[in-house]
């Protein structure tokens, strides 16, 4: 990956790395998460996700802010379905409707841990 890679390349690349079809990119997304480890495990705590558009560019992105103290960032890819039907069970009542703005391609308060369709 370089900084011109895009989202939809870097997709692609995940899928033949791990063996799966690149027919099938479509039906996934690179999403762009906020958390953080907590807890003796240290388990990923995530706070919130973006699914990136094909043509963002995610090393690029990733270079223009850090997330506050004690949060990181990481890339995950993520099933397209199962990120839409997060963010359409997303209630966002601290920015009054800011999400649909973003595309509602933001979620809060997602799941603990990654779904297991989260490939690494």
């Amino acid at each position: 990956a370089t900084g011109s890679s895009s989202a939809r390349e870097l997709v692609k690349e995940a899928l033949e790395r791990y063996g799966l079809s690149q027919l099938s990119a479509g039906q996934y997304a690179l999403c762009d998460v906020i958390g953080k480890f907590e807890g003796p495990e240290k388990r990923w705590q995530t706070e919130g996700l973006r699914v990136l558009g094909d043509h963002e560019k995610p090393l690029l992105i990733q270079d223009l802010w850090k997330p506050r103290e004690g949060f990181s960032r990481r890339l995950e890819l993520h099933k397209r379905a199962e990120v839409e039907e997060l963010a359409a069970k997303d209630v966002d009542t601290t920015t009054a409707g800011q999400s649909r703005a973003w595309g509602r391609e933001r979620v809060r308060g997602a799941a603990t841990s990654p779904p297991r369709s989260c490939l690494r």
